[in-house]
């Protein structure tokens, strides 16, 4: 296969696999926070910083998931 060709895969509807993805994600960052919140109080600044690293490295592993599925995609309107 030449470099830049892609795989066209029919059959797979595109929202269906982001759908399953994201919800994939939301539950293991749950599992993940309620593991956390036994170890750290949920009301300290420290459990708050920790939350948005988990939260934003799950996204990051989400978002390079689909890149990888999909291609990177331009969300930008302009």
């Amino acid at each position: 296969m030449a470099e830049g060709s892609g795989v066209y895969i029919t059959g797979v509807d595109v929202l269906d696999v982001i759908k399953l993805t994201g919800s994939l994600g939301k539950k293991h960052q749950a599992i993940t926070l309620a593991g956390i919140e036994e170890i750290i109080d949920k009301d300290t600044e420290e459990y708050q910083q920790i939350r948005k690293i988990v939260l934003d490295n799950f996204n990051n592993y989400t978002r390079a998931v689909l890149g990888v599925v999909f291609g990177e995609i331009d969300f930008s309107w302009h």
